[in-house]
């Protein structure tokens, strides 16, 4: 979720974004040509055009951007796509392709894109409500030519999906949505048009969907759309891991899943403060939530000696604590370089503290041990008794008496070999 005190703020640069997107659509929309092959020798032309259309929008009154909005009803989704092929050959100019590294042979562009016949690098991340899925899908998002499927099994509320009833469709919807595949999908697009939030960090879709909200909601603009990234990325929060390495079993999806996981005293106290989760069973039971972990750690223990290369778990504390150091490594895992868009997320967001209990700017090095302050010992306690087998599994230690979590307790044991 976007942090409260940053909100107007990151309005203002989507407006920005969005109006100079569509004054350069209209621009583009009038030439035709292939972008792929034609961006070199273009790229000085474009550069002085995006540059005027830049200094033009700036001087314009609030009126007259919302016109430029309007003005031009011709507009059709091939120009959209057209447009947005020209952002991305812009966008990945200086990326540094894997080209053979990490198991991953890709050169350029085309080698990754579905729409040239490529194969798009799919990154996907397994956790549970507030483990840090949302700071680490932002990362991912952070990379240039990302496509993110934001939480794609929001329209389950807030349950686990461990078996049948919901596990085959689930896992069905999101194969499709990793193929770019949205015909069928009516349940999902209807959700997302009255929870905006299922689109709006996947944010080079959302520029569009301000831009044009007829197109937004339609398989015939989103899988074409959706077609042209090079790089898909997932985060779930509802699906247990023995279920989602269906996903990997599936070769044809060329998927690499990473588990995230966190301490389930510090998941649990950060939950006491969403709405959404005191009352829901799968939720706030430790006895559930901590069932949860121990199935977890078993499918790891499989996957991570069936798929070596495909599948990985950390821990959220542990990328916490060393931000740049796990971000490389997780990168490095999903196949994909350590860009400067990274480091320049990674620089604003793990300093301090900004904006309310949904935001992803955080002293990293203190948000995950909040719970030792917030949390009183006999809730802890309780926690660490519904919780010690999970807690053990995953190398977190229990806390013995009250005192001793004033004395900078330190809950994290080694964590497993498996890896």
């Amino acid at each position: 979720m976007i942090h409260i005190m940053s909100r107007n703020k990151i309005n203002l640069i989507g407006i920005v974004t969005i109006t100079l997107s569509f004054c350069v659509l209209l621009f583009f929309a009038t030439k035709n040509s292939n972008y792929y092959d034609e961006y070199t020798k273009k790229e000085n032309i474009n550069s002085f055009r995006h540059n005027k259309l830049k200094n033009n929008y700036y001087y314009s009154s609030e009126s007259q951007q919302q016109q430029l909005v309007t003005q031009n009803l011709s507009v059709t989704i091939e120009d959209v796509l057209n447009f947005q092929r020209q952002q991305l050959a812009d966008e990945m100019q200086y990326y540094e392709y894997p080209n053979g590294r990490f198991g991953v042979d890709a050169k350029n562009l085309r080698d990754l894109t579905p729409e040239t016949g490529g194969a798009p690098m799919r990154s996907v991340i397994i956790s549970t409500w507030r483990s840090g899925s949302t700071f680490l899908g932002d990362v991912l998002n952070a990379l240039p030519g990302n496509y993110y499927h934001y939480e794609p099994l929001l329209t389950y509320d807030i349950v686990q999906i461990r078996g049948p009833p919901n596990d085959s469709k689930a896992i069905k919807s999101l194969k499709k949505l990793l193929r770019c595949d949205y015909t069928n999908m009516q349940e999902y697009l209807e959700f997302g048009q009255t929870h905006n939030y299922l689109f709006t960090h996947n944010t080079r879709l959302w520029n569009q969907c301000h831009l044009f909200p007829n197109f937004c909601y339609q398989p015939k603009f989103l899988e074409p759309y959706c077609k042209l990234f090079p790089l898909q990325s997932m985060k779930v929060v509802r699906l247990r891991l023995k279920i989602a390495a269906r996903l990997l079993e599936d070769t044809s999806l060329n998927v690499r899943i990473l588990l995230l996981i966190r301490d389930p005293r510090g998941f649990l106290q950060s939950r006491k403060h969403r709405v959404w989760c005191p009352g829901n069973a799968d939720c706030d039971n430790p006895n559930i939530v901590c069932k949860d972990l121990v199935s977890d750690y078993k499918a790891a223990e499989k996957l991570a000696k069936k798929y070596p290369m495909t599948f990985k778990a950390v821990r959220y504390e542990d990328l916490s604590l060393s931000p740049y150091d796990m971000t490389q490594e997780v990168l490095q895992f999903y196949g994909l370089a350590f860009d400067d868009r990274v480091a320049e997320f990674l620089d604003t967001h793990t300093k301090q503290n900004v904006g309310g209990v949904s935001s992803t700017f955080r002293d990293s090095k203190s948000a995950p041990f909040h719970w030792t302050k917030e949390l009183p010992y006999n809730e802890i306690q309780y926690i660490q008794d519904s919780c010690k087998l999970a807690m053990k599994l995953w190398g977190y230690k229990e806390a013995s008496n009250a005192s001793e979590l004033l004395k900078n307790f330190n809950p994290l044991l080694p964590f497993p070999e498996f890896n």
